[in-house]
């Protein structure tokens, strides 16, 4: 008799517990998937509030410039390797495309 009364007062906390959090989880995976990309306009970063001038936009367009000449670069080695940026910038610094993200690397800045 005991074990009956106990279940009947258990259940219901159980459900009242178990519900909300079903429902949380269906409209969490109904929702979609979040946009995490980061995107990019040259050396700005989109944002709600605008465009920011970040690094990380800033090699992804010296890779792009880089490309555009027919250097073989993707935008992880110009990320992940400093050299290979700065290979870059001397190289193409010149071009008015990479003024703002080659800055103290272009050629512009060397004294012969």
């Amino acid at each position: 008799m005991q074990i009956r009364n106990v279940t009947q007062r258990v259940t219901p906390i159980l459900l009242g517990a178990l519900v909300p959090a079903a429902l949380g989880l269906g409209l969490a995976l109904s929702a979609g998937p979040a946009e995490a990309r980061i995107k990019c306009n040259g050396i700005f970063q989109q944002n709600k509030n605008g465009p920011i001038a970040t690094p990380y936009c800033a090699e992804q367009e010296i890779a792009r410039v880089a490309r555009s000449y027919g250097e073989k670069v993707t935008d992880a080695e110009v990320h992940n390797n400093p050299l290979t940026k700065v290979r870059l910038c001397q190289l193409y610094g010149n071009d008015n495309r990479l003024k703002g993200a080659c800055g103290a690397y272009s050629p512009d800045n060397y004294r012969f």
